[in-house]
């Protein structure tokens, strides 16, 4: 069991590696004591997204050292969510292409960590990038992969002001929309 000393210390050590690095952009953070139980209090988001960049696949990644610790005191993953997506600069839209969060297990559905509220963070800052871009529209798709988490989906989406728009509910087949006002 790794200690709060321990969790602070690889907390900086992370956040400086991300300050460091030109390509990637905190989008935001904060250092809490993390307690046992709690939604994740000690966490970085970031993002490679850049304006003027040339590329048109972005991500935004959420990184926590709570439950992420080895027994030698390093982190297990870079990051424990990352929200991947296309923008079209020209049509002011944003797709989301995966949500997904890490654990146990690595997984192209929807699965939120050890319910710490990690890839809520990730939607969270996905949408204020997509204001500050004056993107007009975010959409996206669930699929079959996440049939499974379908009823965590459809909440997490509409509370975030997404229309979920049901296709195949044995499936959990449905189309995500945001329009950004």
């Amino acid at each position: 069991m790794s200690t709060q000393a321990d969790y602070d210390d690889i907390y900086t050590k992370r956040l400086a590696a991300i300050e460091k690095d030109p390509a990637l952009t905190i989008l935001s953070s904060m250092n809490q004591p993390q307690q046992a139980g709690e939604k994740a209090t000690q966490y970085i988001v970031y993002t490679d997204f850049k304006p003027d960049s040339r590329k048109s696949s972005f991500t935004v990644s959420v990184y926590t050292p709570f439950e992420n610790v080895d027994k030698y005191g390093h982190s297990k993953a870079d990051f424990q969510a990352q929200l991947l997506f296309d923008l079209n600069a020209w049509q002011k839209t944003m797709h989301i292409t995966v949500l997904e969060t890490l654990g146990s297990e690595s997984r192209l559905a929807f699965y939120d960590f050890e319910n710490m509220g990690l890839a809520q963070l990730a939607l969270k800052a996905f949408i204020n990038l997509a204001k500050k871009t004056e993107v007009a529209k975010i959409d996206g798709n669930i699929s079959s992969f996440d049939k499974e988490n379908f009823a965590k989906l459809d909440h997490i989406f509409t509370k975030f002001g997404f229309t979920v728009k049901v296709a195949d509910p044995a499936q959990g087949i449905a189309r995500i929309e945001k329009l950004m006002k």
